[in-house]
């Protein structure tokens, strides 16, 4: 009898090569020098990042290391999501889909690190922003419902990230960076459909099993709530650290004003 994939492939650590290195990683010497390159390692946010990444384009390689951060993280639950379905007994489809999502994420992590071999820098430059679990941190048995994971992963995160995505895209086409911009509407239409992955398994796992929708939903809502407070939390930062630089009502550093 053929061995299970899930047997084959027992769970283990996630493996990169350079390896995962968060923040909390870093040794005062290389937190030090993160703290020199973006004016202080509260800055080592996508959102604030976004906004300084206008002024000054130096920013642009940090902001692109913390979005190919998720893309690496997503080859890791996706890839292990397509090992475990077995486990979770689920339609056949949705593993194929969940497969195509893999090679997605991993497309998107080449493209990202070919973005930053252009700015001038390399994964390893800045540490890792990890969203989510730790990578060695036991996830609760309820969490894994595969609803709940939709919800969460391919419905909220993947939301969050198509915003992300078209936030890039954006900044990229105003400050002129061809390369950025291209790469990240090309990103942008994955996530779309990732989104879209999300919503049609969730109301197909959730047909006769309606309890299973709402503890769903209040997973996603309680998502949504935590990434727009973020969200919120960082764009405040990001004003009021450009009102501490002299750079209000609408002037930059040259004195010029932009309507």
């Amino acid at each position: 009898m053929t061995q299970a994939l899930h047997d084959r492939l027992p769970p283990g650590g996630s493996v990169r090569e350079p390896p995962y290195r968060s923040i909390m990683e870093l040794s005062p010497e290389e937190r030090a020098e993160l703290n020199e390159k973006l004016g202080g390692a509260q800055n080592y946010n996508p959102v604030i990042l976004r906004e300084l990444a206008r002024k000054d384009h130096k920013y642009l390689a940090p902001l692109i290391m913390s979005i190919l951060s998720a893309e690496f993280r997503g080859v890791d639950f996706f890839g292990r999501f397509v090992v475990d379905t077995q486990a979770y007994d689920v339609p056949w489809h949705m593993t194929l889909a969940f497969a195509r999502q893999t090679f997605d994420e991993a497309r998107h992590t080449h493209l990202n690190i070919g973005i930053l071999e252009h700015l001038g820098s390399e994964v390893g430059e800045y540490p890792d922003i990890i969203l989510g679990p730790q990578r060695d941190d036991e996830i609760p048995e309820e969490e894994l419902d595969p609803a709940v994971l939709m919800a969460r992963i391919n419905v909220a995160l993947e939301g969050f990230a198509l915003t992300t995505f078209e936030g890039t895209r954006a900044l990229a086409e105003e400050i002129g960076e061809d390369l950025v911009e291209r790469c990240h509407d090309y990103n942008m239409a994955d996530e779309v459909t990732h989104v879209t992955i999300g919503d049609y398994w969730l109301e197909r796992l959730c047909e006769d099993q309606p309890w299973r929708k709402e503890r769903a939903k209040a997973v996603q809502e309680e998502f949504d709530k935590m990434m727009a407070m973020v969200r919120e939390m960082a764009l405040q930062y990001a004003g009021s650290a450009a009102a501490g630089n002299g750079d209000t009502n609408g002037s930059t550093a040259d004195g010029n004003s932009h309507d």
